[in-house]
């Protein structure tokens, strides 16, 4: 007669564990988390460096990753002339994916669908290239 045997909590925890740390690895680090990417992923982000460039209070470019998938994308452009300020928002929804084993993210939004290499990915940083080599970097609201 043979015994059924079930996995230990341990055995299960230490499965979850290594799962976790074998896929949070990006270019840039860090190579072991805690978080899934998803958990790190998910939230409201200040874009603060585009093409390699600070973004300062002329320009603002938010990005929300929901949960479900769902995207929303914030641009604020603020400039004067001639003394006059003005000031124009948009928002734009769209949704976002993984790719690539969770190497790449696509984003679409407005119609067109854009593809971001994640170089880091922590619970308050993501740096990614977009498709023109463009580099992003974000924190964490």
């Amino acid at each position: 007669m043979k015994l059924k045997s079930n996995p230990s909590i341990a055995t299960i925890a230490s499965a979850v564990i290594l799962f976790n740390f074998s896929s949070c690895g990006y270019e840039e680090g860090p190579k072991i988390s805690l978080k899934s990417k998803n958990a790190r992923l998910i939230g409201e982000w200040d874009v603060t460096q585009l093409a390699g460039q600070n973004l300062n209070n002329e320009i603002k470019v938010d990005m929300e990753f929901e949960k479900d998938g769902d995207l929303e994308l914030n641009v604020e452009y603020t400039y004067t002339y001639y003394g006059q300020t003005y000031s124009y928002s948009y928002t734009y929804n769209g949704t976002w994916e993984w790719e690539d084993g969770k190497e790449t993210l696509e984003l679409e939004w407005g119609g067109d669908t854009y593809e971001y290499e994640v170089k880091r990915l922590t619970s308050k940083e993501l740096w990614m290239d977009d498709e023109d080599g463009e580099e992003w970097e974000l924190e964490k609201k």
